[in-house]
């Protein structure tokens, strides 16, 4: 696996501390928000309960890739006492185990927040199909282009930059349009949070651009820090885009289910807000 970054440089102590323990936050958030979601589940009516169901599974998923990344970042370098570094041993350290973490986990991100949204039934098999069919190619499109990261630096970019990016546009511009659309019957709480949804989002989404681009800037990107870096931007971006999003998207749902007289423990006030807000 020596096309990744990884493999190819030589970290210092502090930088490999820093690789491992942003990975072990990284997992051990996604096994806490496993428990959130599966504690949290009966506070939804019935008929939201599948997003709750795919949160679970993110999580799940998500925290058994970072996991196994930083098991394979242990395996695959050793110390080097002479030259004070952490150098790569026999194994070697796969940085394509996101890809297939990101297979499982964006169609399930992607398609939802459609159980949320007033959507008829005759539409929503189209949309999810949509959605987690464009959420598919992009993942896959990314992987290869992450074979070029070191030998081919702007090989990787065109991958991402022109045939992983329509994909993209074309998902996010489905997602923006339903949400948007959702501000307009939304209770009062649910819209709120819809929109900071949105906003997470876009911010989220893209972060993953800016980390995917890391090893394309030049020196810095193909350097151990560079490696570091981009490591530190993905694990923020799936605590933002997976669990945060998650959790927003459970206070949407919470908040519908109230309106609908669902009854929450403790959501008194958000009823008595939804019928004023209607």
């Amino acid at each position: 696996m020596l096309w990744n970054l990884e493999n190819t440089v030589q970290f210092t102590p502090a930088q490999f501390d820093l690789m491992s323990t942003v990975l072990t936050i990284g997992y051990a958030a996604h096994f806490a928000g496993l428990a959130y979601f599966i504690l949290t589940r009966k506070n939804v009516a019935p008929r939201y309960r599948a997003m709750t169901t795919m949160s679970v599974v993110v999580m799940l998923s998500a925290a058994l890739l970072l996991l196994r990344l930083d098991i394979s970042l242990n395996q695959a370098f050793v110390f080097d006492a002479d030259q004070g570094l952490f150098v790569l041993g026999d194994a070697t350290y796969n940085h394509g185990f996101r890809y297939f973490n990101w297979l499982i986990d964006v169609p399930l991100l992607l398609t939802q927040s459609l159980f949320v949204l007033n959507i008829a039934k005759k539409d929503l098999f189209g949309y999810r199909f949509k959605m987690g069919a464009a959420g598919a190619l992009m993942v896959i499109l990314g992987y290869v282009g992450q074979f070029y990261e070191v030998a081919d630096p702007l090989g990787a970019l065109i991958w991402w930059g022109v045939a992983a990016t329509i994909p993209y546009i074309y998902f996010f511009g489905i997602f923006w349009r339903l949400t948007g659309e959702s501000l307009s019957y939304l209770p009062g709480q649910a819209k709120s949070t819809m929109r900071n949804i949105r906003y997470l989002f876009l911010f989220s989404w893209n972060l993953y651009i800016v980390a995917y681009i890391v090893p394309m800037l030049g020196d810095f990107g193909q350097s151990a820090a560079g490696a570091v870096t981009r490591t530190y931007l993905f694990t923020i971006a799936d605590v933002l885009s997976k669990i945060i999003y998650g959790i927003l998207l459970g206070k949407v749902a919470t908040a519908r289910s109230v309106a609908e007289g669902f009854e929450v423990d403790g959501y008194e006030h958000l009823a008595e807000e939804s019928v004023g807000t209607a």
